[in-house]
């Protein structure tokens, strides 16, 4: 039987790299991050969000 009384933690929403260069160097201006949040990696220019990212096609050679 699972303890009600103690929350489970939020998912971890932070992504790992960027899905277009994989870079690490990746940054939000949400102050609390969730998975609506968009990122930008600082290598490449990519922007993206979470939730959307693997609901469509990805882009190639898109605009930048």
């Amino acid at each position: 039987m699972k303890n009600l009384s103690t929350p489970a933690p939020p998912p971890d929403v932070t992504p790992a790299q960027c899905p277009a260069c994989k870079s690490s160097s990746i940054v939000t201006a949400a102050k609390t991050p969730d998975i609506h949040s968009y990122w930008r990696c600082t290598s490449c220019g990519e922007m993206w969000n979470v939730a959307r990212l693997h609901t469509q096609p990805p882009r190639y050679g898109g605009w930048r």
